[in-house]
């Protein structure tokens, strides 16, 4: 029975994502899109399954200026790589439709490399809750009928956790080389993304069969390199610069533009807006900043939004809390297995992003940690599972041993 039940789970989760998605498509007043800002002709011309928001015309436009040979803009650089997909979708002629279709089969590929990351961690049980967790997640089949980053950037966690993986077997040095490269190409789908590469290469780095002190130094260098880059690379830099961390430190914002859960941090005392002004702040003050970050963390786990009606939050904190903390006690029960290892390193990847700058209005932020979180949550999932059946199996064997005994009879 094991042997099926890998493949069945693959076929099971993969028909939910399907027809969760083609439901949304078809029925676009259960998850009305709201505050597009563009061309009214693009709405006009695009069913209205398919989502827009206020970023969308950022890729459309975006697109329509590589398909003309022009430059692309200090906001649409950091996401040229989604802006490339769009443009590609209407250059072939398959349009916004095909650029959907696309999402979904990224997602489905994604829920292949989820679930062969559980397979390895702990067999085909283990693959099929990973799989039945990310496949009923609520919010995935919304965001695939979307013109946004979230879809791709989802489905984008998922292949990096499974390449950094691919790449590790000892006496196969060379498949570092295409892993990292195409985890490159996934952070250029959106800013956020770069935190991906140096989670990845030092995870490496940290199960590499080198003495320690060179371990470290590699390390040391890798966060140099990122920061180098991250700070004079201009479209990341710019990227980063558009969001106002700085800024939103000195304002104590935990939501974008929200008041709601805002820190009444001290007042800077100088007019210093440089990252190196940030950090001697964050110096002078770190209890405040420490609150800061705790309350922007508790925002991202539990997912909640002020502009969210009491239902849709009542249902999102009854399946984004327990994901959390399962999550927490299966990166405990796991933390041994170099795959529940990686997918706490590309969750904690993701919440340092928004520990040092916010939470976005909507949600997206919460989502980009929920795949390895997942995995994490399954193996708690599957351990209590086991747990609760070894208990069985000792109660009814005790059970029939007590029947079989003359005392029993009597």
């Amino acid at each position: 029975m094991a042997k099926h039940l890998y493949p069945a789970a693959l076929a099971a989760c993969a028909f939910v994502i399907i027809l969760a998605t083609g439901f949304l498509l078809t029925r676009p007043g259960v998850f009305p899109a709201g505050g597009y800002a563009g061309p009214a002709a693009w709405r006009d011309s695009t069913p209205a399954g398919i989502r827009f928001s206020g970023d969308t015309y950022r890729y459309l436009s975006g697109a329509e200026q590589v398909l003309a040979g022009e430059r692309l803009t200090a906001e649409q650089a950091p996401y040229r790589g989604y802006i490339w997909v769009v443009a590609a979708c209407l250059r072939t002629g398959v349009g916004l439709r095909g650029l959907v279709v696309l999402q979904v089969a990224l997602a489905l590929l994604a829920l292949l490399a989820l679930m062969a990351v559980g397979r390895r961690a702990g067999g085909p049980g283990l693959a099929a809750v990973t799989g039945v967790v990310f496949a009923l997640n609520p919010d995935f089949p919304v965001w695939h009928t979307f013109v946004m980053t979230e879809s791709l950037y989802i489905s984008a966690v998922c292949l990096t956790l499974w390449l950094a993986l691919w790449a590790m077997p000892p006496g196969r040095p060379w498949r570092f080389v295409p892993a990292a490269a195409v985890v490159v190409l996934f952070a250029l789908l959106r800013p956020s993304g770069w935190i991906m590469l140096p989670a990845a290469v030092l995870f490496w780095l940290g199960h590499a069969k080198w003495p320690w002190p060179w371990r470290l130094a590699g390390a040391a260098a890798v966060v140099m390199l990122f920061l180098a880059l991250a700070f004079g690379g201009r479209g990341f830099r710019q990227g980063i610069s558009g969001q106002s961390p700085v800024d939103k430190l000195y304002a104590g914002e935990v939501v974008w533009q929200e008041d709601l859960w805002r820190v009444a941090m001290p007042p800077p005392a100088t007019g210093d807006r440089t990252y190196l002004g940030a950090i001697a702040y964050i110096g002078r003050h770190p209890v405040a900043c420490v609150h800061l970050g705790l309350r922007r963390l508790a925002v991202l786990f539990l997912r909640i939004r002020p502009g969210y009606s009491a239902a849709h939050n009542a249902v999102l904190l009854a399946v984004y809390l327990p994901l959390a903390l399962l999550g927490a006690v299966g990166a405990w029960l796991g933390r041994r297995r170099v795959e529940v290892r990686l997918g706490l390193a590309l969750v904690l990847a993701h919440a340092l992003v928004v520990v040092l700058t916010f939470n976005d209005n909507d949600g997206r932020f919460s989502l980009y940690l929920v795949p390895p979180l997942g995995l994490l949550a399954a193996v708690a999932l599957v351990r209590a599972a086991g747990v609760i059946a070894g208990r069985r199996r000792r109660s009814s064997g005790s059970s029939a041993g007590c029947r079989s005994t003359p005392d029993a009879a009597v």
